[in-house]
C-alpha cells in the first residue's frame, strides 16, 4: 500500500511583501509535512528573502480584484487543496466569495488585523467593514487569529463557527548581546512609514522625552510615504529605507529601546524580532495589546515617554530587565510547537 499523500494547503495572500508574508512563511516552516501552495499579489515594497522555495507552486493573482475571485476558484479546482488559507482582508474576501467553506476545502482566514480597526477611515466605513466581516464569517471554517484580540473579536459574532489563536513566531533571529548607549540611547521603530504605523505618535513620544531632558537618537527601520518620511527626517530621526532582514536584525541589536506606535495591528512580527534581540519594548495601547500588563503600554505619547524614560535610566538595568521578563511571560505561547499545534487544529489535521 502506498503512503497517504500530504494534506494540501493553498495560501492566498493579496498583500505579498508585508507582515502577512513573514507570518505565512513561518506557518509553512511549522508544518513541513503538509504540501503548501501560494497564490499571491506582490506589494511594491516586497523584499524577497528566499521564501518562495517553501512552496510547491507559486502563482500570481490578477491585479483586478474581481478576477482574483475567479483565480482563487480556478486554483482550487486545479490543485484540489484540503485547506484554503486566506491571509488579510482582501484575500479573505476573495476566498470566501469564491468558495463554500468545506465544499470542497476548509476555508481558514487569518485577518492579520481586521480592517475595521483602522483609524484613518470614517466611523461609517469601519461599521461597514465590520458588517462585511460579520457576514463572511458564516462562510469561514475557522478564523485563525494571530492575536488574542482578533480571536475575541471573532468569538463575539454569532456568525463565527470557530476561532483559534495561531501565534506568530520568529525562528531565525539570533539572540543578541547588546551594548547600551548611555550618553544618547537609540530608540527604534520598525515597519512601513504609513498611517497605520503612525510616525507622528513616534515623533511626539521622542519630543516628550526631549522635553524631559532625555537626549535620544531616533531610528526608523523601513520606508514608505514620502511626506511621513520627510517629517521624521526633519525631526532628526534617521530613516533607513527598505533594507534586508539581516540588516534589520543588525540595527535592532544596536538599539536601546523598541517603541511600537502603530494605531492598529494584528500581532506584529517586529515585536517578536525585537524581543528575540533582547530589546526592551513598549507599545501603544491598542486593541491588539489590551491583554498586556500596563507597564508595557501607553495610551498617549506622554504615557509612553514616561515608561520610556524609566527604561533608559542609567546605570540601572533593573527596569529593562523587568520589561523583558514581562514580555517573556506575555509571549509564552509564541513558540514553534504551539504554532504548529494550532495550525493543525485549524486545518483539521489529526
Amino acid at each position: 500500500m502506498g503512503s497517504t499523500p500530504p494534506v494540501r494547503v493553498l495560501h492566498v495572500i493579496e498583500s505579498y511583501g508585508s507582515g502577512s508574508l513573514t507570518a505565512a512563511a513561518q506557518y509553512v516552516r511549522s508544518t513541513p509535512d503538509l504540501e503548501h501552495h501560494l497564490l499571491r499579489r506582490i506589494r511594491e515594497d516586497y523584499v524577497p528573502f528566499g521564501e518562495e522555495v517553501l512552496f510547491t507552486s507559486v502563482t500570481d493573482l490578477p491585479r483586478s480584484r474581481v478576477r482574483s475571485i475567479g483565480a482563487v476558484r480556478k486554483a482550487t479546482r486545479t490543485l484540489s487543496p484540503e485547506v484554503v488559507h486566506a491571509h488579510s482582508s482582501f484575500a479573505g474576501l476573495f476566498a470566501r466569495l469564491a468558495l463554500r467553506a468545506g465544499r470542497p476545502a476548509r476555508v481558514v482566514y487569518t485577518p492579520h488585523c481586521f480592517v475595521f480597526e483602522r483609524t484613518d477611515i470614517s466611523a461609517t466605513a469601519r461599521r461597514g467593514y465590520r458588517l462585511v466581516e460579520w457576514a463572511l464569517a458564516i462562510n469561514t471554517t475557522v478564523i485563525a487569529g494571530c492575536s488574542t484580540g482578533e480571536v475575541r473579536a471573532a468569538q463575539a459574532w454569532r456568525t463565527c463557527r470557530r476561532a483559534v489563536h495561531v501565534p506568530n513566531i520568529v525562528r531565525d533571529a539570533p539572540v543578541a548581546e547588546r551594548a547600551r548607549h548611555a550618553e544618547r540611547p537609540v530608540v527604534v521603530s520598525l515597519g512601513r512609514v504609513s498611517a497605520q504605523k503612525d510616525a507622528d505618535f513616534f515623533l511626539a513620544t521622542l519630543r516628550d522625552l526631549g522635553q524631559r531632558g532625555r537626549r535620544v537618537r531616533g531610528l526608523w527601520i523601513g520606508g514608505g510615504d514620502s511626506a511621513d518620511v520627510a517629517r521624521l527626517e526633519a525631526a532628526g530621526v534617521e530613516v533607513t529605507g527598505w533594507v534586508t532582514r539581516d540588516r534589520v536584525l543588525d540595527l535592532l541589536s544596536s538599539a536601546d529601546l523598541y517603541l511600537h506606535t502603530a494605531a492598529w495591528e494584528g500581532f506584529p512580527m517586529s515585536i517578536l524580532e525585537a524581543h528575540r534581540m533582547g530589546l526592551p519594548i513598549l507599545v501603544r495601547d491598542i486593541a491588539a495589546f489590551h491583554h498586556l500588563p500596563a507597564a508595557l503600554r501607553g495610551r498617549s505619547p506622554r504615557e509612553l515617554a514616561t515608561l520610556a524614560e524609566d527604561m533608559l535610566l542609567a546605570p540601572s538595568h533593573a527596569r529593562a530587565d523587568r520589561n523583558r521578563s514581562l514580555w517573556d511571560a506575555a509571549l509564552i505561547e509564541h513558540s514553534p510547537e504551539i504554532q504548529r499545534d494550532r495550525l493543525l487544529e485549524a486545518y483539521g489535521v489529526a
